[in-house]
């Protein structure tokens, strides 16, 4: 069998990597949220009938792929909701309780926020509240994700690892991530559907690491660099997403690029046309459709990538 490499001409300052795989490019599409005029976008998720799920302020809202809009919005309850998860028609919101702490760094008092509590509640698909649920020993949550009645959270501000919870009791299961080299208060990571791999993106350390269901690190790929296979900045990449063929989609910040990567870290396609999605150190969201579609939550829309057939 020959193998095809196709090799493409420098695009926009950056050079395509040779293509070894039959993985697929990708279009921009649509650009949800303008319409809606909604705040800050912290997170994103995909429910059921590939649904587009935005958690913006204290509110949820829902858009329809085929219809291109959204078609209900909720309050949750919260001021600010951090995280925002899927299953089975379910939708999980998280918020952080926080208190002002007082601080000093080199003769310098100032006043930070501090979490000192994770909050969830629960809404059926229509936004109906079905109540509320403690996850035992955890006192922040910055993203979120709910599969196989399993809840596993970034603890960010606590133990500095990927934490899991039963989705029915709130008991605490068990963490993921080792010596995170974590910085601008980000701490993303994907599941692996097909094997409960956790992906967790170190960017302090500039690479992407795997852990196994069992809480083991059995893989890692990415380098500091200038050159488009490499990961840029003061600390990248910030979040991931695994597509439907077992490849990953791989966001950085400031200056943002999204590239797909094969799980082994063997760079396939750098999205093009790609607006700057944040400045500074804000995390910027990334969910994935059965589609494939690719789903990146900054500011205050979301942007539709969309595989070519």
């Amino acid at each position: 069998m020959k193998t095809l490499v196709c090799c493409a001409a420098l695009v926009a300052g950056f050079v395509a990597q040779s293509v070894t795989h039959a993985a697929p490019e990708y279009t921009p599409g649509v650009t949800y949220g303008t319409a809606d005029q909604i705040q800050q976008v912290s997170s994103v998720a995909v429910g059921k009938d590939d649904f587009l799920v935005v958690a913006s302020g204290g509110k949820v809202f829902l858009f329809d792929p085929a219809k291109e809009q959204s078609v209900r919005s909720f309050d949750s309850g919260f001021d600010r909701i951090s995280a925002v998860a899927v299953q089975d028609g379910k939708i999980y919101v998280f918020a952080r309780k926080t208190e002002t702490k007082d601080r000093e760094y080199n003769g310098r008092k100032f006043k930070v926020e501090v979490p000192i509590e994770a909050l969830c509640k629960t809404f059926s698909w229509e936004g109906t509240a079905l109540g509320e649920l403690k996850l035992e020993d955890l006192k922040d949550v910055t993203n979120a994700k709910v599969i196989g009645g399993t809840i596993y959270v970034s603890d960010f501000g606590g133990t500095h690892t990927v934490r899991t919870f039963d989705a029915a009791t709130g008991k605490s299961l068990a963490a993921f991530g080792k010596d995170l080299r974590l910085c601008c208060g980000i701490l993303d990571f994907a599941v692996e559907p097909k094997t409960g791999d956790v992906l967790i993106p170190n960017l302090g350390a500039f690479r992407l690491e795997r852990y196994s269901r069992d809480g083991v690190m059995v893989s890692s790929f990415g380098k500091r660099g200038d050159d488009v296979e490499s990961f840029q900045g003061c600390c990248n990449p910030v979040s991931a997403g695994v597509l439907p063929d077992g490849n990953l989609v791989v966001a950085e910040k400031d200056p943002s690029r999204v590239k797909v990567y094969t799980p082994d870290g063997k760079m396939t396609f750098l999205f093009k046309d790609l607006q700057e999605l944040t400045k500074g150190c804000n995390q910027v969201s990334v969910a994935v459709d059965s589609h494939g579609r690719v789903y990146l939550g900054a500011q205050r829309m979301v942007l539709q990538y969309v595989p070519k057939a």
